[in-house]
């Protein structure tokens, strides 16, 4: 080979390896080119999207339902339950696994057909005969459920929730007999019952349609009485059917914890009845409220809100009139109106007034004041103070509720106090001045929230202490232009009678959960010392001659130590009036305290201060009598014995003796030493019957009628109508009835303004003769009126 040649071939050799390299180098570029999306692609699947898709697979491969727990339940301080979880079903369909049932059918007929004669012993699984059964039985719409049989990619789809345990039982039947377990089945899940309706509604709340706490304590506490749900996780085939044989894992729900409450179901039946009587009695436009404390312990036994609610049928509104306007509007109105106002209403009546509201105080604000002077010591149990019906601030004139006739003029600190004097309490209020006034709000935490643990507590309104003045000094020192919740209100009175401790108030005692393990105690939180025990101790006394002959003596029950404070306030919004009592006992040593209020008694007139019936609006009148029968309620429930003074003992209850078979100067001088009377009926010496009868307890210094050989009528009669009349009246017509009278409240014989109020067994009563009727007396002509009256 040539030189030349050689050359040649070398030179084509070097172009095919250039060739060669180029190839190679391109088919790499190319080939990393290509392997970078699908690498990228791979890492997305596989580390970026693992998640999702593995939880993807996992779906597609099983079939995962949850099961939930039971949700606490909740106690009152006596066990009885107030809220509790009973078991129900819903009633769910699979419509892709009712396809593959009704593929399965067809293949079944086919075979049957082609030779072998084994045709399906059980009904063709239709949608239509699916749904006209299933309808049936849960009382739907048939249309609905095939609505959702069409759904055939679907696996999940409830046709009705809440399912009681009868109904469930028929929907089970259905299944067994029609060969339907892959295409219907039954998840269970809890429903929340009320036993007692609208008992304390306000404060246990409910829950919404996913069993989640809304309102109330079940809100507050969700967490602790939601427990954690449980897991029923199943194998699937490529068809989607369930594979029980491959695999199965159950993980047990954790049921939610008790709730024991300090609230007594029986003492928040007092307040509910009392603020239903005196809402229909004095035509109260705007509801009202009422609480009862421990005062030693801040623990809530009691509170109630007006109008209250059915907690079974929480969005049914209850208030009569508001669902006659709603009614109205329906026909009217857009249904954007409508369900706005339906909303409106609904929260309404949701409200708890007692924590949500704040108002003003009115009167009863004068408790507060009167502490914080007395610790300060600006004031004294000898202080005088003279009331001419107003007092000058600055260029101003306020007036007392006195002014018409000519004020109370001279008068001690108690005496003032009793009066509910507010020149008197403007002249402690500018004697504690404005900085330690303003102190004291902060020490009776009336410029925060109590912690109370019920959800959504209110916020009082105050000034700004840069913005009082001598005038907002002066009314606020009788309690008028500002607001408080009445859950501040009871907490920093309960501070002034308990020997000067703030306490926190609270409602839940412990939670325990479904082990018997207690997860929640309360432990009490003493906020801060308000004023020393010897000025509460002084407070308790002056409060007492308050119902002791004061503005609140229609708070008075014989046998109870019973002190308070009344309370009628002006809303400057709508002009109308709250009237209110805030009252303790025994006085000496306080066991509960009760706040009750009314918002809007209905005057007979715009401008007049009285109702149709003559009662003069204020809270001695209306408020004071219905909080004195409720704490001598609670006194008679709690135990605590009565504690009489000599007057009292004269009229106390006694027992009738024997007095048949026996002398009858015998029985005058038997029923004398028990403090009884007696008068004759016919002629002798010897007693053959008797009214009452052995064993009866009446009044003392009530007459026993004496039968001497005449007959012992047995007829009955009917009770009358004392309601309106004085003391003296009553006494007359019970007695010419044969019947006796038990006075209690505000009794003073010769006192035209003293009226009975209401008798305990109602007019047209038929009963037999003998029979004691106890009436209670209010004096209507209490005035406490708070209102500041100013003029230039």
């Amino acid at each position: 080979m040539t030189e030349k040649d050689q050359k040649k071939r070398e030179k084509d050799r070097r172009a095919n390896r250039t060739v060669l390299w180029r190839s190679i180098a391109l088919m790499a570029v190319f080939g990393v080119g290509i392997f970078i999306p699908l690498f990228g692609q791979l890492w997305n699947l596989q580390i970026t999207e693992h998640d999702y898709y593995e939880e993807l697979a996992i779906k597609q491969q099983t079939r995962d339902l949850t099961v939930s727990a039971d949700r606490g339940v909740i106690y009152d301080a006596k066990g009885n339950i107030l809220s509790i979880s009973a078991t129900v079903q819903a009633v769910v369909l699979s419509p892709k696994d009712v396809v593959e049932l009704q593929q399965e059918y067809a293949e079944a007929v086919e075979e049957a057909r082609a030779g072998d004669g084994k045709y399906p012993d059980y009904p063709e699984p239709t949608n239509e005969f699916i749904a006209s059964n299933l309808a049936a039985i849960l009382d739907v719409d048939e249309e609905m459920i095939l609505n959702r049989l069409a759904r055939t990619t679907r696996q999940y789809e409830v046709v009705k929730d809440k399912v009681e345990e009868d109904v469930a039982e028929q929907v089970l039947a259905f299944i067994a007999e029609n060969k339907l377990d892959q295409g219907i089945y039954l998840s269970p899940t809890t429903e929340r019952y009320y036993p007692n309706s609208s008992l304390a509604s306000h404060v246990i709340g409910f829950v919404n349609a996913e069993n989640k706490g809304a309102y109330g304590l079940e809100s507050k506490y969700d967490e602790l009485l939601s427990g954690e749900a449980g897991r029923v996780v199943t194998a699937k085939n490529a068809r989607g059917t369930e594979m029980l044989s491959r695999y199965e894992n159950y993980i047990n729900a954790i049921d939610g914890a008790d709730l024991h409450l300090t609230l007594d179901a029986t003492i928040q039946s007092y307040l509910e009845s009392a603020l239903l009587e005196g809402i229909e009695k004095y035509d109260v436009r705007y509801g009202g409220f009422a609480i009862a404390m421990d005062p030693n312990t801040a623990a809530i036994l009691g509170m109630a809100s007006s109008p209250e609610y059915d907690l079974n049928n929480y969005s049914i509104v209850a208030d009569p009139q508001k669902a006659d306007e709603l009614a109205q509007l329906k026909e009217t109105a857009t249904a954007e109106e409508y369900s706005k106002a339906l909303g409106q209403a609904q929260l309404d009546q949701w409200r708890n007034k007692a924590v949500n509201d704040s108002y003003e105080p009115g009167s009863t604000f004068k408790t507060l004041v009167l502490a914080a002077a007395l610790e300060e010591g600006v004031i004294n149990e000898n202080t005088t103070f003279h009331c001419n019906g107003y007092y000058t601030v600055a260029d101003r004139q306020i007036k007392c509720h006195s002014w018409r006739t000519g004020g109370h003029g001279s008068q001690t600190l108690a005496k003032a106090v009793e009066n509910s004097c507010n020149p008197a309490f403007m002249e402690i209020g500018q004697r504690l001045g404005a900085e330690k006034f303003y102190a004291y709000l902060e020490r009776y935490n009336l410029l925060s929230t109590t912690g109370v643990d019920i959800p959504g507590e209110g916020k009082s309104v105050f000034w700004d202490y840069k913005d009082i003045g001598p005038v907002e000094l002066a009314t606020a020192s009788f309690g008028q232009r500002f607001q408080v919740t009445p859950i501040q209100l009871i907490t920093s009175v309960a501070a002034v009678i308990n020997g000067g401790y703030l306490l926190e108030p609270y409602v839940v005692e412990s939670a325990v959960d479904s082990t018997g393990n207690t997860v929640y105690q309360h432990e009490s939180v003493e906020v801060c010392q308000v004023v020393s025990e010897a000025t509460s101790e002084k407070v308790r006394a002056i409060l007492e001659g308050v119902v002791d002959g004061g503005t609140g003596k229609n708070a008075y029950m014989a046998g109870y130590r019973i002190g308070g404070k009344t309370g009628t306030s002006e809303t400057r919004e709508d002009d109308h009036n709250i009237v209110s009592f805030v009252g303790f006992a025994p006085a000496n040593d306080p066991q509960v305290i009760v706040l009750l209020a009314y918002d809007g008694p209905t005057p007979s007139a715009p401008d007049s201060n009285y109702t149709d019936d003559m009662v003069y609006i204020s809270g001695g009148n209306m408020a004071a009598p219905m909080a004195g029968q409720i704490i001598a309620d609670i006194l008679d429930y709690m135990g605590i014995s009565k504690q009489y003074t000599p007057e009292e003992l004269s009229g106390a209850d006694t027992t009738v003796p024997n007095a048949v078979g026996h002398n009858v100067d015998y029985v005058r001088s038997l029923l004398k030493q028990q403090g009884l009377t007696c008068r004759t009926v016919g002629e002798g010496t010897v007693v053959t019957g008797q009214i009452p009868a052995q064993g009866a307890i009446i009044p003392g210094n009530s007459q026993v009628v004496l039968y001497l050989g005449e007959e012992v009528p047995t007829d009955q009669v009917s009770v009358p109508e004392v309601v309106g009349l004085t003391p003296e009246e009553v006494q007359q017509t019970l007695t010419n009835a044969g019947l006796y009278l038990r006075a209690t409240g505000a009794v003073e014989y010769y006192s035209a303004s003293n009226k009975a109020a209401d008798q305990s067994i109602a007019a047209g009563t038929m009963v037999n003769r003998g029979t004691v009727v106890e009436v209670r007396f209010i004096d209507s002509s209490i005035q406490d009126y708070a209102g500041s009256a100013i003029s230039d």
